[in-house]
């Protein structure tokens, strides 16, 4: 196996002996780190696949063995030349988004002086400089939502490759430091959110999504046709104070906030004017709601009636999630509204 190391980023030309049978669990005895996978195809320029940024979010690793098992027992190249970037190896030994000592692996793509940020400014001035056909973030979600894409764009084939994986399409350009803006100013990039981890449906969606893509000659560029997605915009997101107590359930008091114990049902299902959120046991804390230009819009979207968390406005919520880990480390989930494209 050959392989070149660039500081932390490894680069490799074949497919290694015991990629396509080993667990996320056991892939650092196969991988040495961070590594990028060049798999030649019969069609160039390069398809680009991303997973395990998050090393609890086995879907889009499990899909590509799939596929790459699949082209190998038909003893066929893939249709078209595709690179593949496993992210946080060490994070996905243990199951978890990241390492205590680490970064986020999916906020650290604007750049910093760790070393993780010049791994991926050496990933992406050699993406950039291959020009991919298309770049793929492959992700799941903590909390139950349905299948859906995200963009950074509203170009014309940034919608219609989102719309291959779902009719469900999220707009955000916040956090910016997400691979898939850093993607998107010099390819059609997009990330896909596979539900919860290790779903077989996930899997099966994403490996099918995948193959879709491989076969493509072009994406479309008229975003404007009768199978137009539903297309949402990201609007906020809400994030709860550093070193604050959280619960689920109004009978759990010994926090400082209490949320629905079903919070996960409210994703995508448009929540009216003032429905509960939750219950604020320290009436010294408050929720920060934070929308695009990074502004505190808090007194906008939500109050405290009598310790409850009930929101001001309409709005469409998504990644809502009860797992109180991803809820402190990142935030609660985002605020959203219906888009219309022009």
């Amino acid at each position: 196996m050959e392989s070149v190391k660039t500081m932390d980023l490894h680069i490799i030309d074949e497919i290694p002996n015991g990629l396509l049978e080993v667990s996320p669990a056991d892939l650092h005895q196969v991988l040495p780190g961070p590594t990028l996978l060049r798999i030649p195809g019969e069609k160039d320029p390069p398809f680009f696949i991303c997973t395990l940024l998050h090393g609890d979010e086995p879907t889009g690793f499990l899909a590509v063995q799939q596929l790459l098992k699949h082209y190998r027992m038909q003893d066929k190249p893939l249709p078209r030349t595709t690179w593949l970037f496993l992210g946080n190896i060490a994070a996905a030994r243990v199951n978890v988004r990241h390492l205590p000592d680490q970064p986020d692996f999916n906020r650290m793509w604007k750049g910093g002086p760790l070393p993780e940020h010049r791994l991926v400014e050496q990933l992406l001035a050699i993406l950039k400089s291959n020009k991919p056909f298309a770049g793929i973030d492959i992700h799941n979600t903590s909390g139950k939502n349905p299948h859906y894409a995200c963009v950074n764009k509203l170009d014309g084939p940034f919608i219609n490759l989102g719309k291959l994986f779902s009719p469900m399409i999220v707009y955000f350009t916040r956090p910016e430091e997400v691979i898939s803006r850093a993607l998107a100013e010099f390819c059609t990039a997009i990330t896909v959110e596979s539900g919860l981890a290790r779903d077989p449906f996930g899997v099966n969606h994403v490996l099918d999504f995948l193959e879709q893509c491989l076969a493509l000659d072009s994406i479309p560029t008229n975003a404007n046709n009768p199978t137009e997605p539903r297309v949402y915009h990201s609007i906020a997101r809400i994030e709860v104070p550093d070193n604050c107590r959280i619960g689920f359930g109004e009978a759990c008091r010994e926090t400082d906030f209490n949320f629905i114990e079903d919070l996960e049902s409210m994703n995508f299902v448009e929540q009216a004017e003032n429905t509960l959120v939750g219950w604020r046991r320290n009436p010294d804390l408050k929720l920060a709601v934070v929308d695009e230009q990074g502004q505190d819009v808090s007194e906008g979207f939500i109050s405290y009636p009598n310790e409850e968390i009930r929101l001001i406005r309409s709005v469409v919520p998504s990644m809502f999630t009860t797992f109180a880990p991803n809820v402190l480390d990142d935030c609660l989930g985002y605020l959203m509204q219906r888009y219309a494209l022009k």
